[in-house]
């Protein structure tokens, strides 16, 4: 009796494991994000440039991969699609891609999002050397910020993060530190594999290029904001933290920073995955930079109650599922790599 509980327990295990490389190896990619590359090149929202590459084909392991994928070497300076030793053309022109079977221009499912409202300027207290509260934006040039290492992505993902880059990380960064991000620090873009890199979950955003991990920032002067350290650090690194991950909830549809689960205690995922729902994951809960900012013991100024990101955080909150925050212990959980959210 003993030995066939345990051979059925053995075997309940094999099932779950096939289930789980069925959705892998043997599902078919979704029709719309083939259709959702070719409408991102038709749209001429990712421009060329020497750190942007549109590449060869991936084409699985499994339901894995991407038409259209592209090498990213920088965010946030619109630039036509460039073409490097190792990558080829689409077919047809990148303003007029066309079905490389039909030859037939493609017509996209859906729209994309409007690009996303520049957060508005706030003035500094006078006389105070850091304003904790919402520091104002100073007139600084921001060029592209490197990505590093590059990144292998989808257009789709590499449109919406070059917005996000120009419209809200470098103002934030303008506000907080008085100076740009020169580089962006990503531990994770195209990977092959589950959630959280189990292989019987369901297959991750990122074996289709359409997921990024964001573990740091680096400014102009060098100092360099990690989210593993600033997201509990100096008042002004939290400020910064926080309005970038509640501007990232407006531009993505997932978005999860430390406190949303242990795999993300030192990165910031964001991905734009498609639910049947309809709804967006944004975990933890949003906080206006200035509120951690005066909670890390800076001081909050009259005006804090106004969020310092921009969109429709508040007005969708009803469509996020909400994990509250919890500290976890970062000594006891392993570093985040690549396969680990």
């Amino acid at each position: 009796m003993r030995r066939g509980v345990h051979w059925g327990l053995v075997s309940s295990c094999l099932l779950l494991a096939l289930a789980g490389c069925a959705r892998m190896w043997f599902a078919e990619r979704e029709p719309w994000r083939r259709e959702a590359e070719v409408a991102c090149l038709q749209s001429g929202a990712v421009k060329e440039s020497p750190s942007v590459a549109l590449m060869r084909a991936i084409d699985g392991p499994g339901v894995c991969g991407a038409d259209y994928p592209i090498r990213v070497a920088a965010l946030g300076e619109p630039a036509l699609v460039g073409f490097a030793d190792e990558v080829v053309r689409p077919p047809g022109s990148v303003g007029g891609v066309v079905d490389p079977v039909n030859r037939a221009p493609y017509r996209p499912a859906q729209s994309y999002p409007a690009q996303p409202a520049p957060l508005p300027p706030v003035q500094s207290a006078p006389g105070q050397p850091i304003s904790l509260g919402r520091p104002a934006s100073p007139a600084i040039a921001a060029g592209p910020a490197a990505v590093s290492p590059a990144a292998t992505l989808a257009c789709p993902l590499v449109a919406t993060l070059d917005r996000f880059v120009s419209d809200q990380v470098q103002p934030a960064a303008a506000r907080w530190f008085g100076q740009p991000v020169v580089e962006i620090r990503q531990i994770s873009s195209y990977s092959c594999r589950g959630m959280n890199g189990d292989p019987n979950a369901r297959i991750s955003e990122h074996a289709f290029g359409n997921a990024l991990d964001i573990a740091a920032f680096t400014l102009a002067d060098g100092r360099k904001i990690t989210v593993k350290d600033g997201w509990h650090g100096a008042p002004e690194e939290q400020g910064f933290l926080h309005d970038v991950q509640g501007a990232a909830c407006d531009a993505f549809s997932t978005v999860l920073a430390p406190g949303s689960n242990a795999y993300h205690y030192d990165h910031m995922h964001v991905d734009l995955m498609r639910r049947a729902s309809g709804h967006s994951i944004c975990e933890p809960t949003p906080v206006p930079g200035q509120v951690a900012a005066a909670r890390a013991g800076g001081r909050l100024r009259p005006r804090a109650a106004e969020p310092a990101f921009t969109g429709s955080v508040g007005q969708r909150r009803s469509s996020l599922r909400i994990t509250p925050y919890a500290d976890v212990d970062d000594a006891r959980l392993p570093h985040a790599v690549a396969g680990r959210d």
